[in-house]
């Protein structure tokens, strides 16, 4: 494979692994979940949709299948948490003295990896690659995935 190939996989790979690790306890503890949604201002009622996609959308982008959608429909996600939830905390992630006050750091870099994802696409090692025929597909364009060694211009 490619570096722009790995590249693509990686990131597909631990955002999927992110959302499902995220998606598990919500789902496991509904009640709790629906709790702390109506907490931080959102209707009680969106935990359950948020925590069913976290989870078997992860694992769906996992796999690689309707990748750009998911990867698209997590930004989505994350842009609403990042703004509502995280914003008000500033960029760090951990504020010593108050545990549950996250800023909006961890949430960029999802959406950064996740806009890879789009840009890349699957990688090779993916449903969406194995149904389209491709061993190949970054999603880029030809010519433009350059192998060790060789020039770029």
């Amino acid at each position: 494979m490619s570096r722009a190939q790995w590249v693509a996989t990686l990131s597909r790979v631990f955002c999927g692994i992110v959302f499902i690790v995220h998606g598990y306890p919500k789902i496991m503890n509904l009640s709790a979940t629906t709790e702390a949604f109506s907490g931080m201002g959102f209707p009680g009622w969106m935990a359950i949709p948020v925590a069913i996609f976290e989870f078997f959308g992860g694992i769906v982008l996992l796999a690689g299948f309707l990748t750009r959608i998911l990867a698209a429909l997590f930004i989505v996600e994350m842009l609403v948490a990042g703004i509502k939830v995280h914003l008000p905390h500033g960029f760090d992630v951990y504020h010593f003295g108050d545990p549950m006050a996250r800023g909006y750091e961890y949430v960029l870099a999802l959406i950064v990896l996740l806009l890879g994802v789009i840009l890349l696409g699957p990688g090779p090692l993916s449903v969406d690659g194995k149904l389209r025929g491709r061993t190949h597909d970054t999603g880029m364009e030809p010519g433009l995935d350059i192998e060790p060694g060789e020039p770029v211009a």
